[in-house]
């Protein structure tokens, strides 16, 4: 072990060199040992702004800093706005990456409340007036695993030039749910749950994880009166006041936050696929065997859904039965068996009340009688919406279905009727109660529907902060599938998002929850349900396509078919970048419809390289789902333009993890696919908006 005030650890992809400590300024270099590149080359960044009686009181640099080096750790202590920091780098011997770990805590007897937290490395990219320095002119970052969101333009990317990072701004969701909507405000903090910095031959991914708190990967410009522009990376920071854990720190508390891990990659492609490994490694990862039933969404065809406003439910269904009955879901049920799905999912409608969680004996009958019927007559299991507290609250009539203590209080201390806290004991209790009564009637699949934030509750007999947290929102929701779960571990469960919920945004990081004890199975694709067709034709549904490079947590969505293409576009586009498919609609063009009846044939015959199988993208144009216990692969190619051409790309092989030395065979032979050092290639030329299917496999024992 050695203690000094300068210190260097290395390994296959970086070095990491610390100098300074005591009451001196602690600098750290970080540079990519194979391409020479330095990323971080000042002062790390250490300032904390606490709350105090006449005010806020910034503070910035460690005090008492020592550095220790022990193995392939390096350790940084010292002392900041009163609290004690513990800031560790981890650079192991046999692992491209470096892992940096931070943690405060409050040694005094008072509560320490802090506005504002910033940690990070710092690296200079331009000159006093604003220029970028000559060797950062081209430069580019992208967010990983979000390059493109779906609530983006099409012509839209986060991928941006160190210029744009001075003279842009970050953009933040904000939910209005009395109306429903959202926008975005801005911010001067880039988030995400992680970036690709492509600088030169090389790329910085820089990462975070944090299943403690709302945590992400921040960028923000640094700007030094006499020493031009940085842009600070790494570490940890606030944004918004997230995490919340860093707010008010109590006597003898200590903080852990979220593990950061930077990588040194060939480009935004192996950033994405790090990522994905990096996820995996904590758990992020769908399981060994995963084979979710391919859904037949009654929606689209149900006549009662055409009177309401797509995204919202009808007001006509919420107070009423109408065309919605048992004798049409069996015929949805007959169209779910035709396509060759594997359940009968029911939006709302199957409750006695929008949100109650109740079964509609009264125009459903028995449901244990349903469910036998349905599996016994169509070989179909039965799949359920379920809305929660937010969305039942949406105009007060389904919260009279719950306990009046588990309403919403305002800061005033009145309760706010018609509201429900997602959190409130009372609501979990009885929503678990009757989740597992639908369960125990034979449900196997539920979506956690509606349960995005609400608003701030100031309600102190809900057990939870006052007022309620964003984070305890979320665990409130994941209290609940831990519930079901622990009855019925077999039963999937689909979380949408637990901030924005049914919205095409993302607030949670992709892995949030996931993973964890008895946690939701699946996330949601994003709402892009509705035109799914304006989704890629728009280019927003390129937002899974960046989804699946970089997380394995599956997704589920269910689309409409009926504004397809004559080449089932939306059914193979969707197919390709959704482990657990939808679908739902009779197209009324009959050849088409017999279109979609046949692909989910290929489709079926399949379901292991998209359910189960490893993805990967070649471009947008070109997927790869690989099974490697079959040595095989099956490719997707789209033609996103509305002007035929020939798709291209090269599989390699190692990437996929396949044996190049095998005998491999294909649809296509010379000259539109063939086979050469490791790689194979295909040409193949699609229609506008067109999309072909195939399958390479090795040949036993060759």
């Amino acid at each position: 072990m050695d203690t000094s005030p300068s210190a260097v650890l290395r390994n296959a992809a970086f070095e990491i060199r610390v100098t300074g400590g005591d009451e001196r300024p602690v600098q750290v270099e970080l540079r990519d040992v194979a391409a020479g590149t330095v990323w971080a080359d000042g002062a790390y960044i250490y300032r904390a702004a606490r709350r105090v009686t006449d005010g806020d009181l910034h503070v910035a640099g460690l005090r008492a800093a020592r550095c220790t080096v022990s193995g392939d750790g390096l350790l940084i202590e010292g002392q900041l706005a009163g609290l004690d920091v513990t800031h560790e780098f981890h650079l192991p011997a046999d692992r491209p990456w470096l892992e940096e770990r931070l943690s405060v805590t409050n040694p005094s007897g008072a509560a320490v409340a802090l506005t504002g937290f910033a940690f990070g490395f710092q690296c200079a990219i331009a000159d006093t007036v604003g220029q970028p320095l000559a060797d950062r002119a081209k430069d580019r970052l992208q967010a990983v695993p979000f390059r493109h969101r779906a609530t983006d333009p099409g012509d839209m990317d986060m991928d941006f030039s160190l210029a744009d990072l001075m003279t842009r701004l970050g953009r933040v969701p904000r939910i209005n749910f009395n109306i429903y909507q959202i926008g975005y405000a801005p911010t001067p903090v880039w988030a995400s749950e992680g970036w690709a910095w492509t600088s030169g031959s090389r790329t910085l991914g820089v990462f975070k994880h944090n299943q403690a708190a709302l945590e992400f990967s921040l960028l923000e410009l640094e700007v030094e009166p006499l020493g031009g522009v940085g842009v600070r990376f790494g570490g940890a920071g606030q944004m918004e006041g997230e995490p919340d854990s860093l707010r008010v720190i109590a006597p003898g508390q200590t903080v852990a936050l979220g593990v950061t891990r930077l990588v040194s990659v060939a480009d935004y492609t192996a950033a994405s696929y790090a990522f994905r490994a990096f996820l995996d490694e904590r758990g992020g990862r769908f399981p060994a065997g995963f084979n979710p039933p391919v859904h037949w969404n009654e929606l689209y065809d149900n006549p009662e859904w055409s009177v309401g406003t797509p995204g919202s439910p009808p007001a006509r269904r919420r107070t009423r039965p109408l065309t919605y009955t048992k004798a049409l879901m069996m015929e949805e049920a007959a169209k779910a068996q035709a396509y060759g799905c594997q359940a009968l999912y029911l939006d709302p409608g199957w409750d006695v009340e929008f949100g109650s969680l109740i079964w509609a004996d009264e125009w459903m009958g028995d449901m244990r009688a349903f469910v036998a019927e349905v599996r016994e007559r169509f070989g179909l299991s039965v799949s359920l919406h379920c809305p929660l507290a937010t969305w039942t609250a949406v105009d007060g009539r389904g919260t009279s279905y719950w306990p009046a203590e588990a309403a919403r209080m305002a800061a005033d201390g009145q309760l706010l009727p018609g509201t429900l806290c997602q959190t409130a004991p009372q609501y979990l209790d009885e929503a678990a109660r009757r989740m597992l009564a639908l369960c125990a009637g034979g449900a196997q699949f539920l979506m956690f529907d509606g349960n995005a934030w609400g608003g701030e509750c100031w309600n102190p007999d809900h057990g939870h902060s006052v007022p309620q947290t964003y984070n305890e929102h979320c665990a409130g929701n994941i209290e609940l599938t831990r519930r079901i779960h622990a009855e019925y571990p077999e039963v999937l469960i689909e979380m949408h998002d637990a901030i924005v919920a049914g919205m095409r945004a993302r607030y949670t990081p992709v892995y949030y929850g996931y993973g964890l004890p008895g946690s939701y199975d699946e996330n949601w694709g994003f709402e892009l349900m509705w035109q799914p067709m304006e989704e890629i034709e728009t280019g927003r549904a390129r937002a899974l396509y960046y989804y699946n490079l970089g997380c394995n947590v599956p997704v589920y969505l269910h689309v409409d078919l009926r504004s397809d293409n004559e080449h089932a576009l939306i059914l193979w586009w969707y197919a390709s970048t959704c482990r657990h498919l939808g679908i739902g609609g009779t197209h009324p063009n009959p050849h088409i419809a017999a279109l979609h009846r046949a692909s989910m044939q290929t489709y079926r015959q399949h379901e292991r390289f998209y359910k189960e199988g490893e993805f990967f993208g070649i471009h947008e144009g070109f997927h790869v789902h690989v099974l490697r216990d079959e040595g095989a692969f099956v490719i997707n190619l789209f033609n996103l333009s509305d002007t035929a051409r020939v798709i291209s790309g090269a599989v390699p092989f190692d990437l996929l993890g396949l044996d190049p030395d095998r005998w491999y065979v294909s649809p296509y032979t010379h000259p539109e696919g063939f086979f050469g050092g490791g790689l194979f290639y295909l040409n193949r030329r699609v229609p506008a908006w067109g999309t072909e299917v195939l399958k390479v496999y090795a040949l036993p024992g060759m």
